[in-house]
């Protein structure tokens, strides 16, 4: 997958990441033709009184429609504070509810290389932490890739907010019986 385009802004006490998806030219003129088929498709079925069909095609355009808003207008926002990680998608001038998960313990961020092919330099971020039973639980993982030097730009400002070495996180230690 092709990385998104990231920014980055700090504020000391929080971070606020958005990760924009980056289409090519050919698959937004290709979605938007795509839509618009299926839309007259859609009108077509309706005059023409044929309803079964007409309501499968529509359901195929609703998932379709937010398929292509997500690839067009597409839009990942990460807010990283101390004790809390705020995460919500948009969709264009759709947003999805702000959903927020508490940090109990340590926070670790993982690059995950979804795409193992030669030459791949885009990963996903994957934002870890501890529960209550001392256990490693993923809280978040990104939907868009990022580039490699704006995964070191977030670990940098990471490491500033927590201020810590990569180092310093450190796997509970295992009970013995």
């Amino acid at each position: 997958m092709k990385a998104g385009q990231f920014k980055i802004e700090e504020d000391g006490s929080s971070i606020k990441a958005t990760i924009t998806v980056q289409s090519s030219l050919a698959a937004k003129i290709f979605l938007y033709f795509l839509n618009i088929l299926l839309i007259a498709v859609i009108v077509l079925f309706f005059i023409g009184d044929i309803g079964v069909i007409t309501l499968f095609i529509t359901v195929m355009e609703v998932l379709l429609f937010r398929y292509s808003l997500w690839n067009l207008y597409g839009l990942e926002t990460i807010v990283l504070k101390k004790n809390a990680l705020s995460y919500q998608h948009h969709y264009g001038f759709l947003k999805m509810p702000l959903r927020t998960v508490n940090i109990t313990k340590n926070l670790r961020v993982i690059p995950f290389h979804e795409n193992f092919q030669a030459g791949n330099k885009a990963m996903k971020l994957i934002f870890e932490s501890i529960d209550e039973r001392l256990q490693p639980v993923n809280l978040y993982q990104t939907s868009l890739s990022v580039s490699n030097t704006d995964y070191k730009r977030f670990m940098n400002s990471f490491n500033k907010l927590y201020k810590q070495h990569p180092e310093e996180y450190v796997l509970p230690l295992l009970q013995m019986n």
